[in-house]
């Protein structure tokens, strides 16, 4: 749940393991959820097999994300992870920062 309903502009996502991230947005007052960020790799097969570079930031600008829910208001994000390489090894996110876009008078 987001503390307020804006646009978003762009994600900073810190990887904790997982190989593939998607993000939605849906709204509190019902609806579908939508993409706002297509399943994008956080580590190849072989960094998620080896369990290399597990920890690594991921910035996804403007150019990323999705158009048409990306300049649309909402207050719920749905996180996907997935990890299909590497299945006895715990994954999951650090962090993840939302960006809303800056306000015409900035």
């Amino acid at each position: 749940q987001l503390s307020s309903s804006r646009p978003i502009h762009s994600l900073h996502i810190g990887n904790d393991g997982a190989a593939f991230v998607e993000v939605l947005l849906g709204s509190s007052s019902g609806g579908d959820f939508q993409v706002l960020l297509p399943s994008a790799a956080l580590m190849s097969p072989s960094e998620s097999r080896a369990g290399a570079e597990a920890r690594r930031v991921r910035l996804f600008g403007p150019d990323s994300l999705v158009k048409g829910p990306a300049q649309a208001t909402w207050d719920r994000l749905r996180v996907v992870l997935s990890q299909p390489y590497c299945q006895s090894r715990p994954y999951g996110l650090s962090f993840i920062r939302v960006f809303s876009a800056p306000e015409e008078e900035e």
